[in-house]
């Protein structure tokens, strides 16, 4: 269990009973965790890519684009993205909104195949950028919004921080045009195997 916002104040797992702190010892009063949920904040890294001299310019490209001879270039000019202009037609009309795509994938650390350690690698990935800015490997500092390694339960915040960037404006600097404007982001796809399949929309 994730204590998390209503279950702050818990000091047990409301599944299993488990203890939220170690036994302390002696004379020792600090409270020690079993397990820490580090996060990092995606809204802060989608607003350093308008921060970015080099990388403003390829955050807003696709506001202006035009597709070449129905050649599909870029995720813009698929049919999902079209769908979703259609359904959302304020959301693109925006330059500043933000399209991405969700990939979570499962791994076994050290090489060890024989444990099943529960370790997930969640990317968070900007559509809004060129295709070769997408899809290149050597570009994922550009990219990567999101990285931790994760079990289950500790998608909440991600999930959470997700829904507050669809259904409320986040205020953003753009250096281009020195003036701050209002930005929403919208989760167009995910990528992943069955088994995370299961776990993200289960």
């Amino acid at each position: 269990m994730l204590y998390y916002i209503e279950n702050t104040n818990l000091t047990e797992c409301r599944t299993y009973g488990h203890a939220r702190y170690k036994s302390s010892t002696g004379k020792e009063r600090t409270l020690v965790r079993y397990r820490k949920l580090r996060y990092f904040s995606i809204t802060l890294r989608l607003q350093r890519l308008f921060k970015s001299p080099n990388i403003i310019e390829h955050m807003i490209w696709h506001h202006s684009h035009n597709a070449v001879d129905e050649v599909m270039m870029h995720p813009f000019n698929g049919e999902a993205w079209n769908q979703f202009s259609m359904v959302h037609l304020q959301f693109l009309m925006e330059r500043h909104n933000i399209c991405v795509r969700l990939c979570i994938g499962r791994f076994n650390t050290f090489g060890s195949f024989v444990t099943p350690y529960s370790c997930w690698l969640v990317i968070l990935k900007v559509y809004n950028l060129l295709s070769e800015m997408c899809m290149r490997p050597t570009s994922c500092s550009y990219l990567w919004s999101y990285l931790m390694l994760i079990v289950y339960v500790e998608l909440r915040p991600l999930i959470d921080e997700m829904n507050q960037l669809w259904l409320f404006r986040t205020l953003i600097y753009d250096i281009s045009s020195k003036l701050n404007f209002q930005k929403k982001v919208a989760l167009m796809w995910t990528i992943n195997d069955f088994h995370a399949y299961e776990i993200v929309f289960g």
